[in-house]
């Protein structure tokens, strides 16, 4: 019963709640047509609000690719992670300076770092995501050597804006030799197939999964967020529409 007020106490909750009120009120009071409309807007967000619902739009993109559990079959040249956002402050740990899809992503990229037996570089790659930013790898490179890292495998990159300049720095880097990609899960389709398109080699290790496999009541709960999952999700689908598109007129680009 308690998962139940706690899922009541979310915004969206509320917010749906409130929604369904005045759809059932303009039926009662005979204005169909506004009531229709609610009803139509209720249903989409609850759908979008709910953990099903929002892992529908997700799994597609965090199952394309399986995580990377052991060592690959090939030698590989470095472990490329992408940066995921920032918002560095004085005063916090660095740690505390990355984003959520940072912080997993540098975690990920340890962990296949050090499967693959400490000795490969490791290698940052992303600069100001938004204008007026700071650049996101040296914050990563500088949480990595707080956790444990030699200084001496960690390089990073910090002029690419959007995963196709990412995929460019690392050409110039790496250029075909194999290497580990580590980006958030429902990210890694775009990224590979941008990185492959120009010519590298990357073997996925996504990170950061969301779906869940077994449902129970409470996920059927709105809470909001599942709506940002579900932007996540929709944002994602629309960046591979736009990149193809660019691409197939042989204009390279991206929105991220």
């Amino acid at each position: 019963m308690s998962e139940f007020f706690d899922g009541l106490s979310d915004p969206l909750a509320l917010a749906l709640l409130g929604l369904l009120i005045a759809a059932v009120w303009a039926f009662w009071v005979r204005k169909r047509l506004l009531g229709g409309l609610l009803s139509i807007l209720f249903l989409w967000l609850y759908f979008l609000g709910i953990t099903p619902g929002a892992d529908l739009l997700l799994r597609p993109l965090e199952d394309a690719h399986p995580a990377l559990i052991m060592p690959p079959s090939r030698e590989v040249a470095a472990v490329v992670v992408l940066t995921g956002g920032e918002a560095a402050s004085p005063g916090r740990p660095v740690t505390s300076d990355l984003s959520e899809s940072s912080l997993e992503r540098l975690i990920e990229g340890i962990r296949v770092w050090r499967m693959l037996g400490k000795s490969v570089p490791l290698i940052f790659v992303g600069g100001a995501g938004i204008p007026g930013r700071g650049a996101e790898s040296p914050l990563m490179a500088a949480a990595a050597m707080a956790l444990g890292v030699p200084e001496e495998v960690i390089s990073w990159e910090s002029t690419s804006r959007n995963t196709y300049e990412n995929a460019l720095a690392v050409q110039d880097i790496l250029g075909k030799r194999p290497f580990v990609l580590v980006t958030s899960a429902f990210h890694m389709p775009r990224a590979v197939e941008i990185f492959r398109k120009l010519g590298t080699t990357p073997i996925p290790a996504p990170c950061g999964q969301r779906t869940l496999r077994a449902y129970i009541p409470y996920d059927f709960i709105p809470r909001a967020i599942n709506l940002w999952h579900a932007a996540h999700a929709l944002r994602e689908y629309l960046a591979i529409l736009w990149y193809r598109l660019r691409y197939s007129q042989g204009i390279a680009s991206d929105t991220q």
